[in-house]
């Protein structure tokens, strides 16, 4: 769900500030280990979650996995800095942070809250409609920012590589999910929830970036 911030926030202004297939590569694999040790954290913390330390661990966990995906974001833009040819963050992707970061945290604090709430007091009818759409919510805003933002760049060699990225992201997964449905629906895999679609898209599009233009075919 974090690498569609990591993806584009650190895109670099020109097309002559790349740092090669190899450099983005091993960022694309550092940002799946994050975020493969992220919902491995949440899974074993999951049946904990109506202890005292599970409802605190959770939220923790969450806080500093966040942290680590922004950190390691945020990698190629201090490269190209320090290599001389990189600069502050341009308007568009500003404007993807103030509509991207308070939705992710949002997520984070109604899944934690509807989470809790389910367990202690299993709700039924609308009530549980509500606490299960509620996390969605902000994720369909955080979704809503990832859109606007090859509308709003103005660069057409930026809004190229963005596209390219959607584009590989959005294959990949319908592949993935299209197989992994015919897999469950026989039984040779264990069932996977809908909601890993979003995650699984922002992951592809993330080894999208890594990806040369013009490359989709």
């Amino acid at each position: 769900m974090a690498s569609s911030l990591e993806t584009t926030l650190t895109e670099a202004p020109e097309p002559s500030a790349k740092l090669g297939a190899g450099f983005w590569a091993a960022w694309a694999t550092a940002m799946a280990v994050v975020m493969a040790a992220f919902l491995g954290t949440l899974f074993l913390l999951f049946p904990h979650m109506d202890t005292v330390w599970g409802r605190i661990a959770a939220p923790a966990a969450v806080i500093a996995f966040t942290l680590a995906l922004v950190g390691v974001s945020m990698i190629p833009n201090l490269v190209r800095r320090k290599r001389g040819f990189g600069e502050r963050m341009r308007e568009p992707y500003r404007r993807y942070a103030r509509r991207f970061l308070p939705a992710m945290f949002a997520y984070v604090i109604l899944l934690m809250a509807a989470i809790s709430y389910a367990k202690e007091a299993e709700p039924t009818g609308a009530i549980a409609w509500l606490v299960a759409i509620a996390p969605a919510v902000p994720i369909l805003f955080a979704i809503r920012a990832i859109f606007l933002l090859p509308v709003e760049e103005d660069d057409e060699y930026m809004r190229a590589r963005i596209y390219s990225s959607y584009a590989w992201a959005t294959g990949a997964t319908l592949m993935a999910c299209t197989t992994i449905g015919f897999l469950d629906m026989f039984g040779a895999v264990p069932h996977l929830e809908m909601w890993i679609a979003f995650p699984m898209w922002a992951v592809f599009m993330g080894f999208g970036r890594c990806l040369p233009l013009g490359n989709v075919k």
